[in-house]
This record gives C-alpha cells, sequence and structure tokens, in this order.
C-alpha cells in the first residue's frame, strides 16, 4: 500500500501528464476552483521561470524567492477572486513584476528599483541566451553581447519580452505599464535602431 507522501506524489505525476497538454486557460480555471493538483502543476512549473525573471531585476536570491512565495499565498488564497487568463506565464510576470517592485522599494539603503532609480533588467546574453544561438560564431555572439549591454533597462527589457518570451506587444504594454501599445511600438524601435547602429550587418530580425 502507497504512503500518503508516495500516493501524493503519483497523484500529482498522473495530474502533470494530463496538465501538460491541457490549454492553460483551462488549467488556470481548475486552480481557480480549488483544484490542488492544478495549484501544485503550476507552482512547479513555473517557480524556477519566475526565480529566473526575478534575478533580473535583482541580485538578492533570497528576496526573488519571497516574493515568488508571497505571491503564490496570495494566488491560493485569492484563487476564487481571481481573473481568466489564457497564458499563466504572462499572468504570473505581470504579477510578480509589480510585486518585486514593491519590495525593492521598501528596501532600506538598496540600489535597484524604479527605472528612474537604476531599476530594472540586469541580465547580460552571457547569462540569457536570446535571438542567438549555436549557428552564431562567437566573435559575432561578443558583438552582440557587448552592443546588448549598452541598451538601457527597458530596451533590455522590452527585447526579452519580445523576442526570449515571444509576448504581443498588447502582452508588453501591460506587464511594463505603458498606457498605450504605441509606446511599446516605440520603444521597441529605438532598441533595435540602437542594436542595429552598433551591429552593422548582422541582422537581429
Amino acid at each position: 500500500m502507497l504512503s500518503k507522501e508516495a500516493a501524493d506524489h503519483a497523484t500529482f505525476l498522473d495530474g502533470a501528464a494530463t496538465f501538460q497538454y491541457m490549454p492553460e486557460g483551462d488549467l488556470w480555471d481548475l486552480f481557480r476552483l480549488g483544484d490542488a493538483t492544478a495549484f501544485t502543476y503550476i507552482y512547479a512549473k513555473y517557480f524556477p521561470l519566475l526565480l529566473n525573471y526575478g534575478h533580473q531585476f535583482t541580485k538578492d536570491h533570497e528576496l526573488v524567492k519571497d516574493v515568488i512565495q508571497d505571491l503564490f499565498i496570495y494566488l491560493k488564497e485569492k484563487r476564487t477572486t481571481l481573473g481568466a487568463t489564457t497564458s499563466i506565464r504572462f499572468y504570473l510576470y505581470q504579477a510578480y513584476r509589480r510585486r518585486i517592485f514593491r519590495y525593492l522599494r521598501k528596501k532600506k539603503n538598496q540600489r535597484e528599483g524604479k527605472y528612474a532609480n537604476g531599476y530594472g533588467f540586469e541580465i547580460t546574453l552571457s547569462q540569457e541566451s536570446i535571438m542567438i544561438n549555436s549557428i552564431i560564431d562567437e566573435e559575432r555572439r561578443q558583438q552582440l553581447e557587448k552592443a546588448f549591454n549598452i541598451l538601457t533597462r527597458r530596451q533590455k527589457e522590452i527585447l526579452i519580452y519580445y523576442f526570449y518570451e515571444n509576448f504581443s506587444y498588447q502582452e508588453i504594454t501591460t506587464v511594463m505599464g505603458f498606457s498605450e501599445v504605441q509606446y511599446a511600438r516605440i520603444l521597441m524601435g529605438r532598441s533595435i535602431a540602437k542594436l542595429r547602429k552598433h551591429l552593422g550587418a548582422l541582422s537581429i530580425n
């Protein structure tokens, strides 16, 4: 006879196999209806993504983890009042970004925070592989990395969302808090133009 822990693990694995091919909107609805296995699956799947995402805003590993835990506690407690979504990752990124900014603003003597005060993405291409892969030689990769590092943090962030996360302009607008989609398009255009200026003939489309 299976122990309770083993039985719970088996139940999770069975659920995970089902959830893997389930539309995200349906999975999210199951969680909102109180399905504990759906919640566990969402947590297990998105915790490492949120961990990496949080590290783009601050290198304080414990803070990043605390904000994730706080977010999931909130979601579990408020599940019946949460809105529907067809993209769980987008929903979590939006909620996490707001929450970690609040945490960072509260920290005393903290160098990271709002963009005006130096907040924003800290990543470099050596840490996250975006817009590049093994077909680009080392020289070109270094050129791309150097060009990426001269971008502002907002420019880095929008490129990450568009090229790496495959967010739409509407989703980027929501996550980054723009009032209109055109502002996201303008920032993207300026970011790409700045990269092209430093990259010459290297295509990034």
